[in-house]
């Protein structure tokens, strides 16, 4: 078996636990913060506002350091800071003290252990199936999210949210950081090995290294990289409050985690379908229908009223559109940027992606808490994506040359 794919085992495992809290399972602790903090839905977004702050400052460091450090290395120190963040925010006394908690120490985790390093890392071993390996990998995301809302949910049926977090660190310590620190490699080089042959001679992927100015003034770097914020502010924001979603539609909150679980595994079809597109089909194409099954899944939850069928068809559509984001992203940046800046292109696109997520976790509490209603934020949501959708028209792609 070739080398890359333990490489992809371990992106895998550590996407599994820090996104599959992170953006899964973190929305399940809202109700259980409200009720003992006596606080208000915004004040616990401003959690969430805080963590895409801070990601915005940490992307550019964490992906310059992809492209010089031991990726291993930073996996690792980004588990163990997820894992002591999780026993941080157990212990918090009021809602100030968990907001900042989670807000540093989850993005700390996030940016090192997780994304920019797990997609530039999967991305230097493959070539011919580069975009399957990176769906693969980003399935991680999507088995998180099947996986720990239920075991969340299970650990919080007694409503100790605090214990829930310790068991999950716990978890984070015995299974995540051996992963990173046995699996990971972060060149082939490093192990005497080479990347996965090649058989076209010229595949569209520039191998030079690109400065971060040529970067900035790619017209095709900013619009990737305000369509994909837009869209993924869309997808962070409604997945952040599928909890309270469901309660004010007057289901129990378990229904929220099965609407979470359901989206993730749909994640998992669609990383599946995306992924393998990714090495075969014009990207920018598989971005748009990526996007075009967000703006449905907007649609159908913004009128599900009290049909929990509806949401569901909400939730498979949301998951598959979200399937597509990450491979197609991966792969996109590889044809744009080339493999040696692979990590800082990441991380220079990260801050403007996040620019677009950190004001809509706080715009839907404040919507809510003054309406009443989830609509307005939905329907907003859903515009935006179509306007996502918009500024990839003027996006060029590289062609793959023929095979020589």
């Amino acid at each position: 078996m070739f080398y890359g794919w333990r490489i992809v085992a371990g992106a895998f495992t550590t996407q599994m636990f820090i996104v599959g809290f992170f953006t899964y399972s973190a929305s399940l602790l809202i109700p259980h913060l409200q009720r003992e903090f006596a606080v208000s839905l915004e004040q616990v977004m401003y959690s969430m506002t805080i963590g895409t702050f801070t990601g915005l400052l940490l992307s550019p460091v964490a992906g310059a350091l992809v492209d010089r450090a031991s990726v291993r290395a930073l996996m690792v120190a980004g588990s163990l800071a997820f894992a002591g963040g999780l026993a941080l925010m157990a212990r918090t006394s009021d809602i100030t003290q968990y907001v900042w908690c989670f807000g540093l120490t989850m993005t700390i985790g996030n940016c090192f252990g997780a994304m920019i390093p797990a997609a530039a890392v999967v991305s230097r071993w493959f070539t011919v199936n580069r975009g399957r390996a990176l769906g693969i990998a980003a399935i991680g995301t999507s088995a998180g999210g099947a996986v720990l809302p239920g075991v969340m949910e299970f650990w919080l049926a007694d409503g100790d949210w605090r214990g829930a977090l310790d068991n999950l660190a716990l978890c984070v310590v015995v299974i995540m950081v051996p992963a990173a620190f046995l699996l990971i490699r972060g060149r082939p080089e490093d192990v005497n090995m080479l990347p996965e042959p090649d058989p076209h001679a010229g595949d569209g992927v520039v191998d030079a290294a690109v400065g971060s100015k040529a970067i900035l003034s790619s017209a095709n770097f900013w619009c990737m990289a305000i369509s994909l914020g837009l869209v993924l502010g869309a997808y962070s924001a409604v997945l952040s409050n599928l909890a309270p979603y469901v309660i004010a539609a007057g289901f129990e909150s378990s229904a929220g985690s099965t609407l979470i679980m359901v989206l993730a595994i749909s994640g998992l079809v669609g990383k599946l379908i995306f992924g393998s597109a990714a090495d075969r089909l014009n990207l920018k194409i598989a971005l748009w229908l990526a996007e075009a099954l967000a703006i449905i899944a907007l649609l159908l939850f913004a009128f599900a009223g009290e049909s929990f069928a509806v949401m569901l068809a909400a939730a498979i559509s949301m998951g598959l559109a979200s399937g597509g984001l990450l491979p197609v992203w991966g792969a996109m940046l590889a044809r744009l940027f080339g493999l040696a800046s692979y990590g800082l292109a990441m991380g220079l696109m990260s801050p403007v992606v996040t620019l677009c997520i950190m004001p809509t976790f706080v715009l839907v509490g404040r919507l809510v808490d003054t309406y009443g209603t989830f609509l307005y934020p939905l329907l907003a949501f859903a515009g935006a994506t179509a306007f996502a959708m918009a500024i990839l028209l003027p996006l060029r792609l590289p062609e793959r040359a023929a095979a020589a």
